[in-house]
């Protein structure tokens, strides 16, 4: 790994019926939501700690915590799972006071965002989203190894003895970055004591419809009504889906563009921070 330090900075929480959504709030300028993936531990600042800085140079940046993530609240639902969770975001965002932003996701981040953005167009101004898969249609892992150990990563890591440190190691290193040696140590600590949270632990690792993680949804109706500008930003190396899989995305979002990172994996924001910034800046800005 490489040793670097990047502490999380003090966040701050609204209350949305009975679950309380954490967020960081940093710079100043046009509202920017940051939407973490959902590998175990991840929140907003372990997935965009790394280019906080930059965005908040000229851009009001929100790292939000999904409900069940991070600091947020864990208290279980059943509902459809994106509509679920856009529901939250919305809400969250009038509790603080935005009334329209711009959105940059991972994963499951870019699936929650897709959903708000079809219900709530309101809300969403230009979406960017890396290794989401908002529907099931041609979803195709780099790998077939890399497919059975991303739907297995969750269960496995709860499973038997629980969270441990090489368990964690393995998923990041094989699934999320380009290996070990690439990862942060600040984002692997932080990674570490957000996915061992008991009120995680009591929440379970079950996906399925009755698990308390909402009701598997498949958002094939709901990209033909994303107005919002939308840059699919992707990495070749993605383990989760392929870069066809980002292409065939733009035929189901009008007007959408499709960005292919040579090397990039699933956490390019983490691993070329740099590159990363440039680009969803440029789109941005745009």
């Amino acid at each position: 790994m490489i040793e670097l330090e990047l502490p999380e900075p003090d966040g701050k929480s609204v209350t949305v019926g009975p679950h309380s959504i954490h967020y960081i709030d940093m710079g100043s300028g046009r509202p920017t939501v940051f939407l973490h993936g959902g590998g175990p531990g991840c929140n907003g600042w372990t997935d965009f700690g790394t280019v906080a800085e930059t965005f908040a140079q000229n851009r009001r940046v929100i790292l939000m915590d999904m409900l069940q993530y991070g600091h947020s609240s864990k208290e279980p639902f059943v509902a459809p799972r994106w509509s679920y969770h856009a529901k939250i975001i919305a809400q969250a965002l009038d509790a603080i006071g935005i009334e329209n932003a711009d959105f940059v996701c991972n994963s499951i981040g870019g699936s929650a965002a897709l959903a708000l953005a079809a219900e709530r167009p309101d809300l969403v101004g230009t979406l960017v989203l890396t290794g989401s898969e908002p529907v099931a249609e041609g979803a195709v892992p780099l790998t077939p190894e890399l497919g059975h150990a991303g739907i297995t990563a969750w269960p496995n890591y709860y499973a038997d003895e629980g969270p441990t440190k090489a368990k964690l190691l393995d998923i990041m290193a094989q699934l999320e970055w380009t290996g070990a040696e690439n990862i942060p140590s600040w984002t692997f600590d932080l990674r570490w004591e957000l996915s061992c949270q008991a009120d995680l632990i009591a929440l379970g690792a079950d996906w399925s419809a009755g698990g308390g993680r909402g009701i598997p949804q498949d958002l094939s109706h709901h990209l033909p009504l994303v107005t919002a500008r939308t840059l699919f930003l992707w990495g070749d190396r993605d383990a989760f889906l392929t870069a066809d899989y980002a292409l065939s995305l733009t035929r189901k979002v009008e007007g959408s563009s499709l960005y292919v990172m040579a090397n990039g994996p699933h956490h390019m924001e983490e691993e070329r921070p740099a590159e990363y910034a440039a680009v969803v800046s440029a789109f941005l800005d745009n």
